[in-house]
């Protein structure tokens, strides 16, 4: 469940005003708990494989491909092909037989990140504001049971 934009004020000034990227990323990007995680260790890891997230988060494979490919979708991680022999040299692992390809993932760079995340908020705030701005045409609009249209 999200939280008002009041519980989160109340929150920042409770953590010394201090408003945590989870947070953000579940505000700003709607993640949840699992693509939230995923997310900021991409931030700090590049290249980095499905399996290797599934063992670092502990959780399983299929969880860590969904919250891959909604973050994919939202475009702010990167997929790419990379070879097992150039992944398993990266990671320091001494296996030299190794054949074949595998997806690895990162986030975008910070800067386009950080200009999607204003992006997102520019428009939130602006409809918002419109919807604050017609909120008087809203009071003379009820359905037959009092609820608001």
């Amino acid at each position: 469940m999200m939280e008002s934009i009041t519980e989160q004020l109340k929150g920042m000034l409770e953590e010394k005003k201090i408003f945590k990227s989870a947070n953000l990323f579940r505000c700003i990007l709607g993640l949840n708990e699992i693509e939230t995680n995923v997310f900021s260790y991409l931030l700090k890891n590049d290249n980095t494989s499905t399996i290797e997230l599934a063992s670092t988060l502990e959780k399983d494979r299929s969880s860590i491909q969904r919250a891959l490919q909604n973050l994919n979708d939202l475009n702010v991680i990167e997929r790419k092909s990379m070879s097992l022999k150039d992944f398993v040299e990266q990671k320091g692992v001494n296996e030299s037989n190794k054949r074949g390809y595998l997806y690895v993932y990162g986030a975008k760079d910070l800067q386009v990140i950080k200009k999607e995340f204003r992006e997102l908020l520019n428009r939130w705030y602006q409809k918002m504001t419109d919807y604050i701005n017609n909120l008087d045409g809203l009071f003379d609009c009820y359905q037959e049971d009092g609820e608001l249209c």
